[in-house]
């Protein structure tokens, strides 16, 4: 993962893909799959992932990621880090949340943990804490 940039490199049949989203990838996988897109479905995995790489390779779509079968679960974490980044930026997860954070991620809902911890974030910077 690129600190400055937010680019996280993805492997994908054997060659290295940066992935980047935007607001606007961001907005389009929320109104698709809503706030809980299963990340280890190969669908939806595969049409997030080629929001995040259509930038800078629009010939890659979610059928030639499907068709190249990068391994899921690698592949899968490599999409979350991304779209985390997306959201946080170079800030880790607020401490005391990491612990959650990683264990909930395990179990899906990665959209609503992400807008819990902006909230709980807001709050925070809004409060003076």
């Amino acid at each position: 993962m690129n600190p400055v940039t937010g680019e996280k490199l993805v492997n994908i049949g054997g060659s290295e893909y940066v992935m980047k989203y935007t607001w606007r990838g961001l907005s389009e996988i929320e109104q698709r799959y809503g706030e809980n897109p299963n990340l280890f479905d190969p669908g939806i995995i595969a049409h997030v992932a080629s929001i995040g790489l259509r930038d800078r390779y629009p010939g890659m779509t979610a059928d030639m990621i499907m068709d190249l079968s990068p391994p899921l679960i690698p592949f899968a974490k490599g999409v979350q880090l991304a779209i985390q980044w997306a959201y946080f930026g170079p800030e880790a997860i607020p401490e005391g949340e990491e612990r959650s954070v990683k264990k909930n991620l395990r179990a899906g809902g990665l959209w609503l943990r992400i807008k819990t911890l902006c909230r709980w974030a807001w709050h925070r910077l809004s409060s003076g804490a």
